[in-house]
């Protein structure tokens, strides 16, 4: 017996995106389900680690591939059902649920956004015409690298509170990676995108100059969160020392 997968919610008439995997919708009243057969029963826990990194790579490129033009509810990695049946059955006991959902999400596009340590500012050479301005410049040069925690915190912060005038919401993703200084996935309106695009613009080379590189990625399934909450980004910034 072929069973299903159910990979996420879109809204009612979303036409295919071709560019996805193997998938079909599913229409489900007021909601579409994005789905793709499994030739058998099965779990994660019957895969190889292999086989779960291509299933979860399939499962998100279906996903993705809406995100630019529908809102999406994405469903766990996983979600299997014995047939469309038991998925119609399953959604309409909650359809409410996610209809909500889907309405909050109405032209709401979530991005990654990452503050990475790529190493030590790069200096150049030390030129200088006599010895007294020589150890000016290399006093300079240390007081720099002893303030350069200090500018890479101010830095994050700064990246932090202009990320809040397009934000509908700011989620913090937590991050054991000694070199990320923060990382968090923005929820915003489709017409504030340009307002991101061009903040990462004018931020890339003040981030350079500190060591730093920030990446804005985007768009993604709103893993992060369905329901939006109030915009904040308390305990979203986690800095180290280095």
């Amino acid at each position: 017996m072929q069973c299903v997968q159910l990979h996420g919610l879109v809204p009612s008439g979303t036409a295919a995106q071709q560019t996805a995997p193997p998938h079909e919708i599913l229409p489900c009243g007021p909601v579409g389900a994005l789905i793709s057969g499994i030739a058998r029963s099965i779990t994660p826990d019957d895969l190889s680690p292999d086989d779960v990194a291509h299933w979860a790579m399939q499962h998100n490129a279906i996903l993705t591939a809406y995100c630019a033009e529908a809102s999406v509810i994405p469903m766990a990695l996983g979600a299997i059902f014995s047939g469309k049946p038991a998925i119609i059955s399953a959604l309409t006991a909650q359809m409410d649920t996610h209809v909500q959902n889907l309405h909050s999400l109405h032209d709401i596009q979530e991005y990654t956004v990452q503050l990475n340590i790529m190493g030590a500012p790069k200096a150049g050479p030390v030129t200088a015409d006599s010895g007294r301005a020589f150890l000016q410049l290399q006093r300079a040069r240390r007081i720099g690298r002893e303030n350069l925690h200090r500018d890479r915190h101010a830095f994050a912060q700064n990246v932090l509170s202009q990320l809040q005038t397009p934000a509908v919401q700011i989620e913090a993703s937590a991050s054991s990676k000694p070199d990320r200084l923060f990382n968090c996935a923005v929820l915003l309106k489709k017409t504030d995108v340009l307002h991101l695009q061009q903040m990462a613009r004018n931020l890339h080379a003040p981030a350079k100059a500190l060591g730093l590189d920030l990446v804005i990625t985007g768009p993604w399934p709103p893993y992060s969160s369905a329901a939006l909450q109030t915009v904040s980004h308390r305990e979203v910034c986690h800095v180290t020392d280095t």
